[in-house]
């Protein structure tokens, strides 16, 4: 497949089209057009008016100017940089990496793979826009879009495994398709094979969900039964193809949002803070290893756009103290990526949050305080 003429990037086009796990016939009867256009879109035969471009992004849920041909000097992290008047090195020295580090952000969209999900955050308070629109542009960048695509396609080769039965679905570190994952992913191969193998058993679960619902159909009583139960089976046949889809865009984002170990750590902390400060949680030991100093790294994270920790400031000078709680968004995060944290650092245990504490407001009060 070749690249398009003009302004349109057919191979950006192809890679998208199969990310979203859509052949070219199914992608043409969506916007209402035939598979022959489609596919002279993505072989550089034929340019899209500006109206279909605006479709076939809707359509594949990516921003239109990730179908633009981009140079490496022309990118749209660039062309933000540039619109401030700053220089590489200068916003490389403003969000605290190299710049070699920032070259790799700006050119190939990859994060660095040790406290990268503040990165985003940096960036935008730099650049003075959105926090969302440095992650769209991050993720819409045509190199982004072509390691999204390319972890799929060996996640589609490695999950056929699952469909075996009567033998574990598991992964081996030394499987070059894994090798490749872990490549592409930038993580090194160990942590990767524990997050696939995690993903595996997730999809052979969808799979055996799918197999009851087949039996309900087989013993259905009567037609109305029948349909229905067919229906949920043709459900879960949609969640299962797509399942490769959703496991690429959960270990990119998992991986390049996830905190340091010592931010984990402290999470883990507060967290164990609201559960024996709940009135039904059972008591739990605190490691004396606690380490405050890294809770002011712990404000600037995000987690759908809401900080995990809240910092405010208590007594008066020169006595005064920053107190950092909890929010209700930290909680929520905490709990929910818990048991995936738990592959990425085994060795550290994370108590599960009851569950009438989750409907707490934010801040908690976890008593965690930092002298300024």
């Amino acid at each position: 497949m070749g690249r398009g003429t003009g302004t349109f990037d057919g191979e950006v086009l192809r890679l998208a089209r199969r990310a979203k796990g859509l052949s070219a016939a199914q992608l043409a009867a969506r916007l209402s057009t035939s598979k022959a256009a489609i596919l002279a879109y993505e072989s550089g035969k034929r340019v899209p008016e500006a109206r279909r471009v605006a479709q076939l992004a809707q359509a594949l849920d990516v921003h239109g100017a990730a179908f633009c041909p981009l140079d490496n000097t022309e990118l749209v992290l660039a062309a933000m940089r540039r619109h401030q008047g700053l220089t590489a090195a200068k916003l490389a020295e403003l969000i605290g990496v190299s710049r070699s580090t920032y070259r790799r952000i700006e050119q190939e969209a990859r994060l660095p793979s040790r406290g990268g999900g503040a990165v985003p955050v940096r960036l935008a308070e730099a650049l003075g826009v959105p926090l969302h629109r440095v992650q769209r542009a991050l993720e819409i960048h045509p190199s982004a879009v072509a390691r999204r695509a390319k972890i799929a396609e060996h996640l589609v080769g490695l999950f056929q495994r699952a469909h075996r039965l009567d033998r574990p679905a598991v992964v081996d570190p030394d499987e070059a398709r894994l090798r490749d994952v872990a490549t592409l992913l930038g993580h090194a191969t160990s942590l990767v094979c524990r997050l696939v193998n995690h993903e595996l058993g997730e999809y052979r679960t969808l799979l055996k969900q799918r197999d009851q619902l087949a039996v309900e159909v087989s013993y259905a009583q009567n037609d109305r039964i029948r349909r229905m139960a067919e229906y949920r089976v043709a459900q879960q046949s949609e969640r299962i193809a797509g399942a490769a889809e959703r496991s690429t865009d959960f270990l990119i984002r998992f991986l390049a949002e996830a905190l340091t170990f010592r931010q984990w750590r402290t999470l883990v902390y507060m967290a164990r803070m609201v559960i024996v400060t709940h009135p039904h949680a059972p008591l739990h030991e605190f490691p004396e290893s606690f380490d405050p100093d890294i809770l002011p790294t712990l404000v600037e994270r995000r987690h759908a756009g809401k900080p995990l920790v809240r910092v405010s400031e208590s007594g008066d000078p020169p006595l005064q103290t920053n107190v950092y709680g909890l929010t209700e968004a930290g909680l929520g995060y905490y709990e929910t990526t818990r048991p995936v944290y738990g592959l990425l650092y085994p060795r550290l245990w994370s108590p599960p949050v009851p569950r009438s504490a989750l409907g707490h407001r934010g801040p908690y009060p976890n008593r965690t305080v930092r002298r300024s």
